[in-house]
């Protein structure tokens, strides 16, 4: 017969705790709401993306060490290598994407000038 472990005796759920749960709840909630209160002011779209894109990275940064519990422990270092290797394929897939739809009028349309030439 196989011997019981203790589930709470692993390192995943010891590290666990209501106060980093509500600190990192709290800390993602005011960088969400930074972002808005700064989405609604009159800054140029570069320093607002500049902006935006800070309060992103403060808030993923917050809950893959607060929630997730993301560190270079030895019980949680592989957690978060497969992290840092998955970050930039999910990169590599948003740009794809944005490039194949910015793209997609020019690569399907014909251009006007062209089809009035073909048709004489």
């Amino acid at each position: 017969m196989a011997a019981h472990n203790d589930p709470l005796a692993h390192p995943e759920v010891r590290q666990g705790s209501v106060l980093r749960y509500v600190a990192g709840t709290v800390l993602s909630a005011g960088a969400m709401y930074f972002a808005y209160v700064q989405s609604q002011g009159q800054h140029p779209v570069v320093q607002l993306l500049e902006i935006l894109g800070g309060a992103l990275l403060f808030s993923l940064v917050t809950q893959a060490a607060l929630f997730f519990g993301l560190d270079a422990s030895r019980a949680q270092i592989w957690k978060s290598i497969s992290l840092i290797l998955t970050v930039p394929l999910f990169l590599v897939m948003i740009g794809i994407s944005v490039w194949a739809f910015a793209s997609l009028y020019n690569r399907t349309m014909p251009d006007p000038a062209i089809m009035n030439s073909m048709s004489m």
